[in-house]
């Protein structure tokens, strides 16, 4: 998806647009510290990814998902320890933007297996989310938006660019990513972009998965191979 953040006229907001320069990125926000405990938390990659991204004024809002236990009929698996549940709240915390907490819960989803594909399970998972934004207004539109359940209202919260967004939402026709060449399918532009792309213009949309690709892999290569990893992994075998 893809949406403009709704403060785009505002100076402050200059970056979500797609002529930002790579020598505007406000690198030094990221001290070794702060950099070192994002790298090392229980955070998932993908959210490590956009709370960089946010921090770094390139997304104007993100949500991090703890996922802290998982109850299935196998037994129970642990994700996170307490202690990590509070470093993981305390690195939120450290990197100075507005964040809401969300309420800590578990919540119950369906799920089959190969061997039994017509037996429907269910797991329950402890977990919690919370909400981060650039600015305040930033924060409470991505609230408003996930209450709204409008799709094209989140894509904007979380900047993705308008015509991906329409993409998503079934207003343009898709793009197969696959049908592309290989060396685009495995472009950083393609790699951290909006998950959907739009048929019509996904040469415009991929521009600002490389400006994301750019500023991680700059602030830290270790984050931008893991997330290359995984964006190929999903790329390769879409269906697991």
């Amino acid at each position: 998806m893809s949406f403009e953040n709704p403060n785009l006229d505002n100076e402050s907001h200059k970056s979500m647009q797609g002529d930002l320069r790579q020598e505007q990125i406000p690198e030094s926000e990221f001290t070794p510290e702060l950099l070192e405990r994002i790298e090392k938390s229980k955070i998932e990659i993908d959210d490590k990814i956009n709370l960089m991204l946010t921090k770094g004024d390139l997304k104007p809002a993100s949500e991090t998902l703890l996922v802290i236990k998982t109850w299935h009929e196998d037994g129970l698996t642990e994700h996170m320890s307490e202690e990590d549940v509070q470093e993981s709240l305390s690195v939120i915390r450290a990197l100075g933007l507005p964040y809401r907490l969300g309420e800590r819960k578990t919540v119950e989803e369906p799920y089959s297996t190969e061997d039994e594909p017509d037996r429907q399970k269910f797991f329950r998972r402890d977990q919690m989310n919370i909400l981060i934004g650039r600015t305040s207004e930033d924060l409470e539109f991505l609230e408003r938006a996930l209450k709204s359940n409008s799709d094209e209202m989140v894509g904007k919260a979380f900047g993705f660019p308008p015509t991906a967004i329409e993409a998503f939402v079934g207003k343009r026709e898709v793009l197969d990513r696959q049908s592309l060449p290989l060396d685009i399918q495995h472009s950083d532009g393609v790699l951290f972009s909006s998950p959907t792309l739009s048929r019509d213009n996904w040469q415009e949309e991929i521009k600002r998965g490389q400006l994301y690709g750019e500023f991680i892999k700059k602030i830290s290569p270790k984050l931008y191979g893991k997330m290359r990893s995984k964006a190929l992994e999903i790329l390769e075998n879409p269906e697991n």
